[in-house]
Protein backbone atom coordinates (compact mmCIF):
# COMPACT_ATOMS: atom_id res chain seq x y z
CA UNK A 1 0.00 0.00 0.00
CA UNK A 2 1.40 3.40 -0.96
CA UNK A 3 2.15 5.95 1.77
CA UNK A 4 -0.64 8.36 0.78
CA UNK A 5 -3.19 5.53 0.61
CA UNK A 6 -2.12 4.26 4.01
CA UNK A 7 -2.38 7.76 5.46
CA UNK A 8 -5.89 8.16 4.04
CA UNK A 9 -6.96 4.83 5.51
CA UNK A 10 -5.60 5.81 8.93
CA UNK A 11 -7.42 9.16 8.85
CA UNK A 12 -10.74 7.51 7.99
CA UNK A 13 -10.25 5.02 10.79
CA UNK A 14 -9.51 7.80 13.27
CA UNK A 15 -12.61 9.74 12.30
CA UNK A 16 -14.76 6.63 12.56
CA UNK A 17 -13.35 5.90 15.99
CA UNK A 18 -14.34 9.39 17.20
CA UNK A 19 -17.96 9.27 16.04
CA UNK A 20 -19.32 6.90 18.72
CA UNK A 21 -17.72 9.09 21.38
CA UNK A 22 -19.37 12.23 20.01
CA UNK A 23 -22.72 10.49 19.67
CA UNK A 24 -22.56 9.02 23.15
CA UNK A 25 -21.72 12.45 24.61
CA UNK A 26 -24.65 14.00 22.78
CA UNK A 27 -26.96 11.31 24.11
CA UNK A 28 -25.56 11.80 27.60
CA UNK A 29 -26.29 15.53 27.47
CA UNK A 30 -29.84 14.99 26.18
CA UNK A 31 -30.52 12.52 28.99
CA UNK A 32 -28.84 14.45 31.78
CA UNK A 33 -31.09 15.80 34.55
CA UNK A 34 -28.31 17.07 36.82
CA UNK A 35 -28.21 20.86 36.47
CA UNK A 36 -24.86 21.15 38.25
CA UNK A 37 -23.21 18.75 35.81
CA UNK A 38 -24.70 20.61 32.85
CA UNK A 39 -23.60 24.04 34.07
CA UNK A 40 -20.11 22.74 34.87
CA UNK A 41 -20.01 21.44 31.31
CA UNK A 42 -21.07 24.81 29.94
CA UNK A 43 -18.29 26.53 31.89
CA UNK A 44 -15.71 23.99 30.77
CA UNK A 45 -16.75 24.14 27.12
CA UNK A 46 -16.79 27.92 27.08
CA UNK A 47 -13.39 28.43 28.65
CA UNK A 48 -11.81 25.57 26.66
CA UNK A 49 -13.21 27.14 23.50
CA UNK A 50 -11.80 30.51 24.52
CA UNK A 51 -8.40 28.93 25.21
CA UNK A 52 -8.50 27.24 21.82
CA UNK A 53 -9.30 30.57 20.16
CA UNK A 54 -6.38 32.19 21.95
CA UNK A 55 -4.03 29.49 20.75
CA UNK A 56 -5.21 29.87 17.17
CA UNK A 57 -4.90 33.66 17.37
CA UNK A 58 -1.37 33.52 18.71
CA UNK A 59 -0.40 31.34 15.77
CA UNK A 60 -1.95 33.84 13.36
CA UNK A 61 -5.39 32.26 13.05
CA UNK A 62 -7.67 34.83 14.68
CA UNK A 63 -8.27 37.50 17.29
CA UNK A 64 -7.09 37.04 20.84
CA UNK A 65 -10.08 37.17 23.22
CA UNK A 66 -9.96 39.49 26.17
CA UNK A 67 -12.12 40.61 29.05
CA UNK A 68 -12.19 44.38 28.58
CA UNK A 69 -14.58 46.53 26.53
CA UNK A 70 -12.94 45.43 23.29
CA UNK A 71 -14.59 42.05 23.85
CA UNK A 72 -17.72 43.65 22.40
CA UNK A 73 -15.89 43.88 19.08
CA UNK A 74 -14.40 40.42 19.26
CA UNK A 75 -15.92 37.77 17.07
CA UNK A 76 -15.22 34.09 16.83
CA UNK A 77 -17.52 32.75 14.18
CA UNK A 78 -19.09 29.43 15.31
CA UNK A 79 -18.69 27.76 11.96
CA UNK A 80 -16.76 25.07 10.19
CA UNK A 81 -13.81 27.49 9.90
CA UNK A 82 -13.00 26.91 13.58
CA UNK A 83 -10.51 24.27 14.69
CA UNK A 84 -12.32 20.91 15.24
CA UNK A 85 -11.68 20.98 19.00
CA UNK A 86 -13.20 24.41 19.45
CA UNK A 87 -16.14 23.57 17.23
CA UNK A 88 -16.85 20.49 19.37
CA UNK A 89 -16.74 22.58 22.54
CA UNK A 90 -19.20 25.10 21.10
CA UNK A 91 -21.54 22.35 19.93
CA UNK A 92 -21.51 20.69 23.34
CA UNK A 93 -22.01 24.07 25.06
CA UNK A 94 -25.05 24.70 22.85
CA UNK A 95 -26.49 21.26 23.62
CA UNK A 96 -26.01 21.71 27.37
CA UNK A 97 -27.66 25.14 27.39
CA UNK A 98 -30.58 23.75 25.42
CA UNK A 99 -30.94 20.90 27.91
CA UNK A 100 -30.96 23.35 30.85
CA UNK A 101 -33.65 25.39 29.13
CA UNK A 102 -35.70 22.24 28.49
CA UNK A 103 -35.50 21.18 32.14
CA UNK A 104 -36.74 24.62 33.23
CA UNK A 105 -39.68 24.50 30.84
CA UNK A 106 -40.59 20.93 31.80
CA UNK A 107 -40.65 21.83 35.49
CA UNK A 108 -42.83 24.88 34.82
CA UNK A 109 -45.20 22.91 32.63
CA UNK A 110 -45.66 20.26 35.33
CA UNK A 111 -46.15 22.94 38.00
CA UNK A 112 -48.77 24.83 35.99
CA UNK A 113 -50.62 21.61 35.21
CA UNK A 114 -50.67 20.64 38.89
CA UNK A 115 -52.16 24.00 39.90
CA UNK A 116 -54.75 23.84 37.13
CA UNK A 117 -55.74 20.29 38.10
CA UNK A 118 -56.04 21.38 41.73
CA UNK A 119 -58.66 24.03 40.95
CA UNK A 120 -56.14 26.85 41.03
CA UNK A 121 -54.75 26.05 44.48
CA UNK A 122 -50.99 26.26 44.81
CA UNK A 123 -48.72 24.65 47.36
CA UNK A 124 -46.17 27.09 48.75
CA UNK A 125 -44.36 24.21 50.45
CA UNK A 126 -43.32 22.98 47.01
CA UNK A 127 -39.91 24.20 45.81
CA UNK A 128 -38.99 24.61 42.13
CA UNK A 129 -35.85 22.49 42.40
CA UNK A 130 -34.69 22.93 38.81
CA UNK A 131 -35.12 26.72 38.71
CA UNK A 132 -33.42 27.05 42.09
CA UNK A 133 -30.50 24.88 41.01
CA UNK A 134 -30.08 26.74 37.71
CA UNK A 135 -30.01 30.06 39.55
CA UNK A 136 -27.53 28.75 42.12
CA UNK A 137 -25.18 27.11 39.64
CA UNK A 138 -25.05 30.06 37.27
CA UNK A 139 -24.60 32.70 39.95
CA UNK A 140 -22.84 31.16 42.95
CA UNK A 141 -19.55 29.45 43.64
CA UNK A 142 -21.22 26.14 44.39
CA UNK A 143 -19.57 23.79 41.88
CA UNK A 144 -17.66 20.72 42.89
CA UNK A 145 -14.02 21.71 43.38
CA UNK A 146 -12.52 18.42 42.23
CA UNK A 147 -14.59 18.37 39.06
CA UNK A 148 -13.71 21.98 38.35
CA UNK A 149 -10.02 21.35 38.83
CA UNK A 150 -10.01 18.26 36.65
CA UNK A 151 -11.78 20.18 33.91
CA UNK A 152 -9.18 23.00 34.07
CA UNK A 153 -11.91 25.48 35.05
CA UNK A 154 -11.26 27.73 38.02
CA UNK A 155 -13.84 28.57 40.64
CA UNK A 156 -13.54 32.25 39.78
CA UNK A 157 -14.38 31.49 36.16
CA UNK A 158 -17.43 29.46 37.19
CA UNK A 159 -18.63 32.09 39.64
CA UNK A 160 -18.59 34.71 36.86
CA UNK A 161 -20.07 32.38 34.26
CA UNK A 162 -23.36 34.18 33.57
CA UNK A 163 -22.03 37.72 33.03
CA UNK A 164 -19.10 36.23 31.10
CA UNK A 165 -21.46 34.43 28.72
CA UNK A 166 -23.51 37.60 28.28
CA UNK A 167 -20.43 39.67 27.47
CA UNK A 168 -19.26 37.10 24.93
CA UNK A 169 -22.52 36.48 23.07
CA UNK A 170 -20.88 37.26 19.69
CA UNK A 171 -18.45 34.36 20.16
CA UNK A 172 -21.22 31.79 20.63
CA UNK A 173 -23.41 29.91 18.14
CA UNK A 174 -26.82 31.39 17.40
CA UNK A 175 -28.74 28.64 19.21
CA UNK A 176 -26.52 29.04 22.29
CA UNK A 177 -27.24 32.76 22.36
CA UNK A 178 -30.97 32.06 22.18
CA UNK A 179 -30.76 29.60 25.07
CA UNK A 180 -28.79 32.01 27.26
CA UNK A 181 -31.41 34.69 26.62
CA UNK A 182 -34.25 32.26 27.33
CA UNK A 183 -32.69 31.10 30.62
CA UNK A 184 -31.97 34.69 31.71
CA UNK A 185 -35.52 35.83 30.91
CA UNK A 186 -37.05 32.79 32.58
CA UNK A 187 -35.22 33.30 35.86
CA UNK A 188 -36.31 36.95 35.94
CA UNK A 189 -40.01 36.54 35.16
CA UNK A 190 -40.90 33.03 36.35
CA UNK A 191 -42.20 34.53 39.59
CA UNK A 192 -44.15 37.33 37.90
CA UNK A 193 -46.45 35.53 35.47
CA UNK A 194 -48.60 32.42 35.43
CA UNK A 195 -51.08 30.63 37.66
CA UNK A 196 -48.20 29.22 39.71
CA UNK A 197 -46.11 32.41 39.85
CA UNK A 198 -46.02 32.48 43.67
CA UNK A 199 -44.21 29.15 43.72
CA UNK A 200 -41.38 30.67 41.68
CA UNK A 201 -41.34 34.12 43.31
CA UNK A 202 -38.31 33.38 45.49
CA UNK A 203 -36.21 32.44 42.44
CA UNK A 204 -37.33 35.47 40.45
CA UNK A 205 -36.68 37.84 43.35
CA UNK A 206 -33.26 36.38 44.11
CA UNK A 207 -32.16 36.53 40.48
CA UNK A 208 -33.46 40.09 40.18
CA UNK A 209 -31.26 41.07 43.14
CA UNK A 210 -28.30 39.31 41.52
CA UNK A 211 -28.79 41.33 38.31
CA UNK A 212 -29.21 44.56 40.29
CA UNK A 213 -25.96 43.97 42.19
CA UNK A 214 -24.17 43.60 38.84
CA UNK A 215 -26.35 46.04 36.90
CA UNK A 216 -23.48 48.21 35.70
CA UNK A 217 -22.00 45.18 33.95
CA UNK A 218 -25.13 43.29 32.90
CA UNK A 219 -27.49 46.14 31.96
CA UNK A 220 -24.57 48.04 30.47
CA UNK A 221 -23.80 45.02 28.30
CA UNK A 222 -27.37 44.88 27.00
CA UNK A 223 -27.38 48.56 26.05
CA UNK A 224 -23.92 48.52 24.45
CA UNK A 225 -24.83 45.50 22.35
CA UNK A 226 -27.55 47.58 20.71
CA UNK A 227 -24.71 49.50 19.12
CA UNK A 228 -23.29 46.59 17.18
CA UNK A 229 -22.68 47.90 13.67
CA UNK A 230 -18.97 47.19 14.01
CA UNK A 231 -19.84 43.74 15.30
CA UNK A 232 -22.16 43.21 12.37
CA UNK A 233 -19.37 43.75 9.87
CA UNK A 234 -16.94 41.45 11.60
CA UNK A 235 -19.20 38.78 13.03
CA UNK A 236 -21.61 38.30 10.18
CA UNK A 237 -20.83 35.07 8.40
CA UNK A 238 -22.23 32.71 5.86
CA UNK A 239 -23.13 30.31 8.64
CA UNK A 240 -26.81 29.49 8.26
CA UNK A 241 -27.22 29.39 12.03
CA UNK A 242 -26.87 33.10 12.56
CA UNK A 243 -29.86 35.34 12.96
CA UNK A 244 -31.84 36.66 10.04
CA UNK A 245 -32.20 40.24 8.99
CA UNK A 246 -29.72 42.85 7.93
CA UNK A 247 -29.43 46.53 7.34
CA UNK A 248 -27.78 49.67 8.54
CA UNK A 249 -24.28 48.27 8.19
CA UNK A 250 -25.07 45.40 10.59
CA UNK A 251 -24.34 41.85 9.73
CA UNK A 252 -26.90 39.18 10.58
CA UNK A 253 -25.19 38.27 13.87
CA UNK A 254 -25.30 41.84 15.11
CA UNK A 255 -29.04 42.05 14.59
CA UNK A 256 -29.87 38.87 16.49
CA UNK A 257 -27.66 39.92 19.41
CA UNK A 258 -29.42 43.29 19.55
CA UNK A 259 -32.86 41.66 19.65
CA UNK A 260 -31.87 39.16 22.34
CA UNK A 261 -30.33 41.91 24.49
CA UNK A 262 -33.47 44.02 24.03
CA UNK A 263 -35.56 41.14 25.32
CA UNK A 264 -33.31 40.60 28.35
CA UNK A 265 -33.26 44.33 29.10
CA UNK A 266 -37.07 44.51 29.12
CA UNK A 267 -37.27 41.48 31.41
CA UNK A 268 -34.86 43.23 33.77
CA UNK A 269 -36.99 46.39 33.74
CA UNK A 270 -39.92 44.41 35.15
CA UNK A 271 -38.15 44.41 38.50
CA UNK A 272 -38.90 47.63 40.33
CA UNK A 273 -35.41 48.08 41.82
CA UNK A 274 -33.69 47.54 38.47
CA UNK A 275 -36.17 49.85 36.77
CA UNK A 276 -35.45 52.62 39.27
CA UNK A 277 -31.72 52.08 38.90
CA UNK A 278 -31.85 52.42 35.10
CA UNK A 279 -33.87 55.65 35.28
CA UNK A 280 -31.82 57.42 37.93
CA UNK A 281 -29.84 60.51 36.95
CA UNK A 282 -26.49 58.75 37.17
CA UNK A 283 -27.42 56.14 34.56
CA UNK A 284 -29.97 57.86 32.33
CA UNK A 285 -27.47 59.35 29.89
CA UNK A 286 -25.74 56.02 29.26
CA UNK A 287 -28.74 53.68 29.42
CA UNK A 288 -31.79 55.67 28.23
CA UNK A 289 -30.72 58.48 25.92
CA UNK A 290 -28.90 56.22 23.41
CA UNK A 291 -32.22 54.59 22.52
CA UNK A 292 -33.79 57.92 21.51
CA UNK A 293 -30.62 59.34 19.99
CA UNK A 294 -29.65 56.35 17.89
CA UNK A 295 -31.25 52.92 18.29
CA UNK A 296 -34.85 53.84 17.41
CA UNK A 297 -33.55 55.43 14.21
CA UNK A 298 -31.72 52.32 13.01
CA UNK A 299 -32.57 51.59 9.35
CA UNK A 300 -33.10 47.92 10.21
CA UNK A 301 -36.82 47.58 10.94
CA UNK A 302 -36.43 44.80 13.51
CA UNK A 303 -33.81 46.72 15.46
CA UNK A 304 -35.67 50.05 15.48
CA UNK A 305 -38.99 48.39 16.40
CA UNK A 306 -37.36 46.49 19.25
CA UNK A 307 -35.69 49.67 20.50
CA UNK A 308 -39.01 51.52 20.41
CA UNK A 309 -40.60 48.73 22.45
CA UNK A 310 -37.84 49.13 25.04
CA UNK A 311 -38.47 52.89 25.11
CA UNK A 312 -42.17 52.21 25.65
CA UNK A 313 -41.35 50.04 28.67
CA UNK A 314 -38.95 52.65 30.04
CA UNK A 315 -41.52 55.46 29.75
CA UNK A 316 -44.59 53.57 30.95
CA UNK A 317 -43.17 51.03 33.40
CA UNK A 318 -45.32 48.32 31.81
CA UNK A 319 -43.47 45.38 30.25
CA UNK A 320 -45.57 42.41 31.28
CA UNK A 321 -48.64 40.86 29.68
CA UNK A 322 -52.03 42.49 30.09
CA UNK A 323 -54.20 41.41 32.97
CA UNK A 324 -53.37 40.25 36.46
CA UNK A 325 -50.10 38.83 37.63
CA UNK A 326 -49.67 35.42 39.21
CA UNK A 327 -53.02 33.84 39.90
CA UNK A 328 -54.08 30.87 41.95
CA UNK A 329 -55.13 30.41 45.55
CA UNK A 330 -53.08 29.48 48.60
CA UNK A 331 -54.65 26.71 50.69
CA UNK A 332 -58.06 27.64 49.33
CA UNK A 333 -57.88 31.35 50.19
CA UNK A 334 -57.69 34.11 47.62
CA UNK A 335 -54.21 35.60 47.33
CA UNK A 336 -55.54 38.90 45.97
CA UNK A 337 -53.34 38.53 42.91
CA UNK A 338 -55.26 41.12 40.92
CA UNK A 339 -54.97 43.66 43.72
CA UNK A 340 -51.25 42.98 44.05
CA UNK A 341 -50.79 43.36 40.30
CA UNK A 342 -52.68 46.65 40.29
CA UNK A 343 -50.49 47.92 43.12
CA UNK A 344 -47.37 46.87 41.20
CA UNK A 345 -48.68 48.59 38.07
CA UNK A 346 -49.33 51.83 39.95
CA UNK A 347 -45.87 51.76 41.51
CA UNK A 348 -44.19 51.27 38.13
CA UNK A 349 -46.30 54.00 36.51
CA UNK A 350 -45.42 56.34 39.36
CA UNK A 351 -41.71 55.71 38.80
CA UNK A 352 -42.14 56.40 35.08
CA UNK A 353 -44.17 59.57 35.72
CA UNK A 354 -41.59 60.95 38.14
CA UNK A 355 -38.83 60.23 35.63
CA UNK A 356 -40.64 61.92 32.73
CA UNK A 357 -41.43 64.95 34.86
CA UNK A 358 -37.86 65.17 36.06
CA UNK A 359 -36.42 64.73 32.57
CA UNK A 360 -39.16 66.51 30.64
CA UNK A 361 -36.95 68.73 28.48
CA UNK A 362 -34.24 66.22 27.51
CA UNK A 363 -36.76 63.43 26.92
CA UNK A 364 -40.00 64.97 25.66
CA UNK A 365 -38.76 68.11 23.92
CA UNK A 366 -35.17 67.47 22.88
CA UNK A 367 -35.65 63.87 21.83
CA UNK A 368 -39.31 62.93 21.35
CA UNK A 369 -40.31 66.18 19.62
CA UNK A 370 -37.09 67.16 17.88
CA UNK A 371 -35.87 63.70 16.88
CA UNK A 372 -38.46 60.94 17.07
CA UNK A 373 -41.56 62.63 15.60
CA UNK A 374 -39.76 65.15 13.41
CA UNK A 375 -39.82 64.97 9.63
CA UNK A 376 -36.21 63.75 9.71
CA UNK A 377 -37.18 60.50 11.43
CA UNK A 378 -38.19 57.43 9.43
CA UNK A 379 -41.86 56.56 9.06
CA UNK A 380 -42.09 53.77 11.63
CA UNK A 381 -40.12 55.72 14.24
CA UNK A 382 -42.42 58.72 13.80
CA UNK A 383 -45.57 56.65 13.96
CA UNK A 384 -44.64 54.53 16.98
CA UNK A 385 -43.17 57.52 18.82
CA UNK A 386 -46.37 59.47 18.23
CA UNK A 387 -48.40 56.57 19.60
CA UNK A 388 -46.14 56.45 22.65
CA UNK A 389 -46.49 60.20 23.18
CA UNK A 390 -50.28 59.82 23.11
CA UNK A 391 -50.09 56.97 25.62
CA UNK A 392 -47.91 59.04 27.95
CA UNK A 393 -50.13 62.13 27.82
CA UNK A 394 -53.36 60.19 28.35
CA UNK A 395 -52.06 58.26 31.37
CA UNK A 396 -53.43 59.74 34.60
CA UNK A 397 -50.09 59.24 36.31
CA UNK A 398 -48.57 61.72 33.86
CA UNK A 399 -50.99 64.58 34.54
CA UNK A 400 -48.21 67.09 35.22
CA UNK A 401 -46.35 66.06 32.07
CA UNK A 402 -49.56 66.32 30.02
CA UNK A 403 -50.38 69.80 31.30
CA UNK A 404 -46.88 71.01 30.59
CA UNK A 405 -46.95 69.58 27.08
CA UNK A 406 -50.36 70.92 26.03
CA UNK A 407 -49.57 74.35 27.46
CA UNK A 408 -46.86 74.90 24.87
CA UNK A 409 -47.76 76.64 21.61
CA UNK A 410 -44.65 75.18 19.98
CA UNK A 411 -45.82 71.67 20.81
CA UNK A 412 -49.19 72.51 19.26
CA UNK A 413 -47.50 73.65 16.05
CA UNK A 414 -45.55 70.38 15.95
CA UNK A 415 -48.74 68.32 16.25
CA UNK A 416 -50.61 70.48 13.68
CA UNK A 417 -47.87 69.72 11.17
CA UNK A 418 -48.25 66.00 11.84
CA UNK A 419 -52.01 66.35 11.48
CA UNK A 420 -51.40 67.29 7.83
CA UNK A 421 -48.96 64.45 7.16
CA UNK A 422 -49.48 62.50 3.89
CA UNK A 423 -49.72 59.23 5.84
CA UNK A 424 -53.25 58.48 7.12
CA UNK A 425 -51.77 56.50 10.01
CA UNK A 426 -49.67 59.46 11.14
CA UNK A 427 -52.66 61.82 10.94
CA UNK A 428 -54.80 59.46 13.01
CA UNK A 429 -52.12 59.19 15.68
CA UNK A 430 -51.60 62.97 15.61
CA UNK A 431 -55.34 63.48 16.19
CA UNK A 432 -55.07 61.50 19.43
CA UNK A 433 -52.63 64.14 20.71
CA UNK A 434 -54.34 67.15 19.11
CA UNK A 435 -57.63 66.39 20.85
CA UNK A 436 -55.92 66.86 24.23
CA UNK A 437 -54.89 70.42 23.30
CA UNK A 438 -58.47 71.25 22.28
CA UNK A 439 -60.10 69.58 25.30
CA UNK A 440 -57.91 71.43 27.81
CA UNK A 441 -60.24 73.83 29.70
CA UNK A 442 -57.31 75.96 30.82
CA UNK A 443 -55.64 76.69 27.50
CA UNK A 444 -52.91 79.36 27.67
CA UNK A 445 -53.62 82.49 25.57
CA UNK A 446 -50.94 81.60 22.98
CA UNK A 447 -52.52 78.17 22.41
CA UNK A 448 -56.01 79.70 22.15
CA UNK A 449 -54.77 82.22 19.59
CA UNK A 450 -53.28 79.55 17.30
CA UNK A 451 -56.46 77.49 17.48
CA UNK A 452 -58.70 80.52 16.96
CA UNK A 453 -56.69 81.86 14.02
CA UNK A 454 -56.91 78.47 12.29
CA UNK A 455 -60.26 77.23 13.54
CA UNK A 456 -62.17 77.44 10.24
CA UNK A 457 -59.41 75.64 8.36
CA UNK A 458 -59.19 73.08 11.15
CA UNK A 459 -62.95 72.49 11.25
CA UNK A 460 -63.06 71.97 7.49
CA UNK A 461 -60.05 69.66 7.56
CA UNK A 462 -61.25 67.63 10.55
CA UNK A 463 -64.70 67.18 9.05
CA UNK A 464 -63.19 65.09 6.27
CA UNK A 465 -60.43 63.45 8.33
CA UNK A 466 -60.85 59.67 8.25
CA UNK A 467 -64.55 60.01 7.46
CA UNK A 468 -64.64 56.37 6.40
CA UNK A 469 -63.69 55.42 9.96
CA UNK A 470 -66.68 57.05 11.59
CA UNK A 471 -69.06 54.24 10.68
CA UNK A 472 -67.01 51.52 12.39
CA UNK A 473 -65.31 53.48 15.17
CA UNK A 474 -67.89 55.10 17.44
CA UNK A 475 -65.31 56.48 19.85
CA UNK A 476 -63.41 58.24 17.08
CA UNK A 477 -66.62 59.67 15.66
CA UNK A 478 -67.68 61.04 19.05
CA UNK A 479 -64.26 62.44 19.89
CA UNK A 480 -63.93 64.15 16.53
CA UNK A 481 -67.39 65.65 16.90
CA UNK A 482 -66.49 67.00 20.32
CA UNK A 483 -63.24 68.53 19.02
CA UNK A 484 -65.07 70.23 16.14
CA UNK A 485 -67.79 71.54 18.46
CA UNK A 486 -65.16 72.90 20.85
CA UNK A 487 -63.36 74.67 18.03
CA UNK A 488 -66.63 76.17 16.74
CA UNK A 489 -67.30 77.69 20.16
CA UNK A 490 -63.76 78.96 20.63
CA UNK A 491 -63.43 82.71 21.16
CA UNK A 492 -60.59 85.03 22.03
CA UNK A 493 -60.75 86.66 25.43
CA UNK A 494 -60.89 90.43 25.23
Amino acid sequence: MENNQAFGWLMKSAVSALLPTANSLSNAIEGCNDVSVLVNGVARDFFESSSSSSSVAKSGGGAVPNNDDSSFKRSVSPSSDLPPTENNHLQNLTARLDRIKTLLYEERSASSAAVTNNNGRINLNWTPAVATEVFTCFTHNSHDGAAAASDHTTMEQQQDLLPTLLQNLPTLPFEARKSISAIFNYLLVCGLDGVDALQFASVSTAFGMYVLERATLIIGTFVRFHHCKSLGKSSGSSNSEVGSGSGGGRGDTGVDITLLCGSMLRSSLRHKAIYQWVLNDANCEQLVYPFLDEYVHDPNFDVSSDALETVRVMFTGLAGPAGGGGGGCVDGYSDDADAAHEEYKQQMEAIAAEFLERKYDPIIIDRMNHKCISSNANYMTRRMSLQLLSTILLNRSNFNVMMRYISSSQNLVTILCLLRDPSPHITLDAFQVFKIFVANPGKPPEVVKILFDNKFKLIKYLSGLHKDREGSDEQYRDEKGLVIATLEGLELES
